[in-house]
């Protein structure tokens, strides 16, 4: 009886670790690069997934809140960024509208404070989406 407890142990203990391997394996691709300047240079750090960042402020040792500039998202991962910490997303009027219609631009495109970049996407400057500079919090989600 004794025997047969330890072969059904180390058949659990066989199972688990080929289960954990395969969460491992199946999380490689899931990552995003960020970067502190436009086209993929300056400073890079990259942020494995699955993760939920509320603040940006200790990644790696660097204070990366409202820093990043250029990302890439990993083929395995789906990556979306707020404006603010905690993902808040404001709500509300848009506070100098008149200014933002003069230059030719949309309030909407002010008021959004969340983006979502999916699975092998390169945003070589943030400012294409008004996000230059702004990003105070992410989550990555593993989509394979």
């Amino acid at each position: 009886m004794k025997t047969r407890n330890v072969y059904a142990r180390l058949i659990i203990l066989g199972v688990s670790c080929a289960v954990a391997s395969v969460g491992v394996a199946g999380t490689a691709d899931c990552w995003v690069d960020i970067f502190d300047e436009p086209n993929f240079k300056g400073i890079q750090t990259r942020i494995d997934g699955p993760i939920e960042l509320p603040h940006l402020r200790n990644i790696h040792d660097i204070d990366w809140n409202d820093v990043i500039d250029s990302l890439e998202v990993g083929p395995g991962a789906e990556v979306e960024v707020y404006k603010n910490e905690n993902y808040l997303v404001p709500e509300g009027p848009v506070y100098h509208a008149p200014e933002i219609k003069a230059w030719g631009n949309v309030d909407e495109n002010f008021r959004a404070g969340v983006m979502t970049f999916t699975a092998n996407h390169r945003v070589h400057h943030l400012g294409e989406y008004n996000f230059h500079n702004q990003i105070s919090s992410l989550k990555i989600k593993c989509v394979r």
